[in-house]
């Protein structure tokens, strides 16, 4: 192989690690996401009365939120997300607006 070659090959070789190295992030930060609330909600004892949940990816924070409605409360739907290791519970209500009383499943 000739000299000028092997860094062209090398820098392909590190882009392409690069590339492979964004959707692996994104996928453990997803799986990390969803087993910390997944065992905080079990552990308070919230998880029977959930109806739905979904993870999403929020563009604007960069961070995966866990979207869950209970079946005692239908009207509302919490958002909990993990910022610097602790879990934030959010609460909106049918119209996407921010509830700002404590909402009953707030997880601490």
């Amino acid at each position: 192989m000739k000299k000028e070659v092997r860094p062209l090959i090398y820098t392909l070789i590190v882009l392409l690690m690069l590339i492979a190295a964004y959707p692996t992030y994104l996928f453990v930060s997803k799986t990390f996401t969803e087993i910390k609330i997944e065992r905080m909600l079990v552990k308070s004892g919230y998880e029977r009365d959930i109806s739905n949940k979904e993870t999403i990816f929020e563009s604007k924070t960069g961070r995966y939120v866990l979207e869950v409605e209970y079946t005692n409360e239908p009207d509302y739907t919490y958002n909990y997300e993990i910022i610097g290791g602790h879990v934030l519970t959010s609460v909106y209500d049918q119209h996407q607006v921010e509830v700002t009383a404590p909402g009953q499943h707030e997880l601490k």
